[in-house]
């Protein structure tokens, strides 16, 4: 399997160990499972930093997904995308990290770094592609 792709796949679980740390830190139940997003709506401390972090490592999964496949597809170098994405993974644990032991100024470079991965993979799969994109238009 393509590095990058296991990448993503860790991407695609890191909100759920994330949201796991937020149960256990709030006192979930088994019995709380009837509603548990109304449990995790009413969490403090580090159990609301730690469903933020879940909220917000949904919200970046997409777009880092979306962007690998793209670069796959297009046929960017693979071994770049490979330690972009590897780089994306990493910078995202820390920031879920930082986020719960409540850091937010670090958190936030930590952000914008994994933002700037995605972005530049969407920009590797566009200006790699062998056509541009303009001429399919006219």
């Amino acid at each position: 399997m393509n590095f990058s792709i296991f990448c993503v796949f860790l991407a695609s679980i890191m909100p759920i160990a994330f949201i796991g740390i937020a149960k256990v830190a709030g006192g979930f139940k088994l019995g709380n499972n009837h509603a548990p997003r109304a449990f995790l709506n009413k969490a403090q401390g580090k159990a609301f930093l730690a469903k933020s972090a879940h909220d917000n490592s949904w919200e970046a999964f997409a777009p880092f997904a979306v962007a690998v496949l793209f670069c796959l597809q297009t046929g960017v170098n693979e071994t770049l995308v490979n330690r972009l994405s590897g780089s994306f993974v990493f910078l995202r644990l820390i920031y879920g990290i930082l986020y719960i032991i409540d850091k937010p100024t670090l958190r936030s470079i930590v952000w914008a770094l994994a933002w700037f991965i995605t972005a530049f993979l969407f920009y590797k799969a566009w200006s790699y592609s062998p056509e541009p994109w303009y001429q399919k238009f006219f």
